[in-house]
């Protein structure tokens, strides 16, 4: 009742257009991601994008021109439909979603909400995925076991208000993603949608988002399936051509055997350093902190990195000791636009590493995990991967293809080897002679090709044609998956295919 009541104030206000969320896929994010690059102080940490003001260039129109991102009405109202074949447990199958989407905005308001009903399942491309646990990726927990379905309804979005000129703050159930990135080591769009409050400030050179988030964890017992994350991510544009960002977070368990904590009042603070709060508290929360640098190299040129440490003993890095708890992850990569001075045509390339037992804890309950996914990485921890990305885009056309070399250790014979974030750290693999791969060794390589056209721009809708051919070599053994894919997506976020 509360809610329904908060969207109807939402719908009598006035009319004039101030700040909006902008949802997109790699594809539809490219020009304002080409335009936000190359043209000075803006931030590009944080997404969904937060504009301001719309330019007439930059988006694609879509061949449904109602409901597109030039469109001035301030209350739209547009179906969203996904169909595709998936090829499932001994046959295929097809997933489906379908709904409506409506968006309002005016001076101060902007809401996005999606209604519908989805049904998906398992696709047989992430074998090596469900060695770990039961998913639907990037939707959700996977129900039924035996038919490897999930099947539930669509209730999500945002609601946001600008506070003044330089804060607005925003609630809803829907995912976020920092980084500058096509993976995230810090946070990305992987796993499923989650509640979450948000305040984005952004002042001078500096932008600074608190997100607070709900998620959930049935792959250990407890008291309650519920955890909590609060996250800081500063982004400092030193001058036009470096930025300097800060990130930190901090997982605490809803309730244990002593207190049920609920939303920790002490991690709400905007402006304080988590670990000391954990320590004055005498918690074992799980914290995490993380540094990153972007470099324009030129305005089509911009070259990136980041870190995270979960734990981190200098001495026993010294000593080369490859200590367990010395957790970390590394990224590296360039971007660039407008290759050989042809308009539209792109490229990412990037190296990301993140050593075993990496954002897990001594429960999943502490883990940087929701709904059995992975909060960041589709790979977690105990992985090596270099991509490449390119991409074409003309009018509402585009096209893109992907390369990906990995390496990843699963656990073997009951063992925990450091691949499987929601397995506890206590039952490690020793504590020394930790390295990358551990555990049962798999190298795969991916191929993606994939031509779509846009129909929908404000629903990212488009019809779309996928190849998918992957080689996975494990114990001295090769094999080969090659999956066909065509049909109708609506998504909002970057549908991964790649892990």
């Amino acid at each position: 009742m509360r809610f329904t009541t908060f969207i109807f104030l939402i719908f009598i206000i006035s009319n004039t257009f101030s700040q909006h969320y902008f949802f997109g896929d790699i594809q539809t994010n490219y020009s304002l991601d080409k335009h936000y690059y190359s043209t000075g102080n803006h931030h590009t940490l944080s997404k969904p994008y937060l504009i301001s003001k719309f330019k007439n260039d930059f988006f694609q129109k879509g061949l449904w021109k109602f409901g597109s991102m030039k469109d001035s009405s301030s209350l739209v109202v547009l179906p969203f439909a996904s169909l595709s074949q998936v090829p499932a447990l001994y046959s295929t199958k097809l997933n489906y979603d379908a709904g409506l989407q409506i968006n309002y905005s005016n001076s101060r308001f902007f809401s996005q909400l999606r209604f519908g009903y989805q049904t998906n399942y398992f696709n047989s491309l992430f074998q090596n995925l469900s060695y770990k646990r039961l998913m639907s990726p990037n939707i959700g927990y996977l129900l039924d076991s035996t038919n490897q379905l999930s099947s539930n309804p669509i209730l999500q979005g945002l609601l946001s208000y600008k506070l003044n000129k330089y804060m607005v703050v925003s609630v809803g159930s829907q995912k976020n993603k920092f980084g500058d990135g096509y993976r995230s080591l810090w946070l990305s769009e992987f796993a499923p949608v989650y509640p979450f409050l948000k305040l984005e400030s952004t002042f001078w050179k500096v932008k600074y988002v608190n997100l607070w988030s709900m998620h959930d964890d049935r792959h250990s017992k407890g008291f309650s399936n519920k955890k909590w994350v609060s996250s800081h991510m500063l982004s400092f544009n030193v001058t036009k051509w470096l930025n300097l960002s800060l990130f930190e977070s901090v997982i605490w368990q809803d309730k244990d055997t002593l207190i049920n904590r609920g939303p920790e009042i002490n991690y709400f603070n905007p402006f304080v350093f988590f670990r000391p709060v954990e320590y004055g508290i005498g918690s074992a929360d799980n914290s995490l902190v993380g540094a990153g640098l972007r470099w324009n190299l030129s305005r089509k040129i911009i070259s990136y990195s980041s870190i995270i440490l979960d734990e981190f003993l200098l001495s026993e890095l010294r000593n080369n000791t490859k200590w367990w708890g010395n957790k970390f992850g590394v990224q590296f990569g360039i971007k660039l636009f407008d290759l050989f001075h042809k308009e539209g045509l792109y490229s990412i390339l990037e190296y990301n590493l993140v050593r075993p037992y990496t954002y897990s804890h001594i429960s999943s309950k502490q883990n940087y995990g929701h709904k059995n996914h992975s909060l960041v990485h589709p790979l977690e921890s105990n992985f090596k991967e270099f991509l490449i990305l390119m991409g074409y885009q003309k009018n509402n056309i585009d096209f893109t293809f992907q390369f990906h070399s990995q390496l990843f250790g699963l656990d073997s014979a009951g063992i925990n080897f450091g691949g499987n974030m929601f397995n506890s750290y206590v039952d490690r693999n020793g504590d020394y002679d930790q390295s990358i791969g551990q555990g049962n060794t798999i190298r795969q390589n991916i191929f993606i090709l994939q031509i779509s056209y846009l129909l929908a721009a404000r629903t990212n809708s488009k019809i779309f044609f996928r190849f998918n051919f992957r080689k996975i070599e494990e114990n001295n053994n090769s094999n080969t998956k090659t999956v066909f894919n065509f049909g109708l997506s609506s998504r909002l976020w970057q549908n991964l295919q790649d892990f």
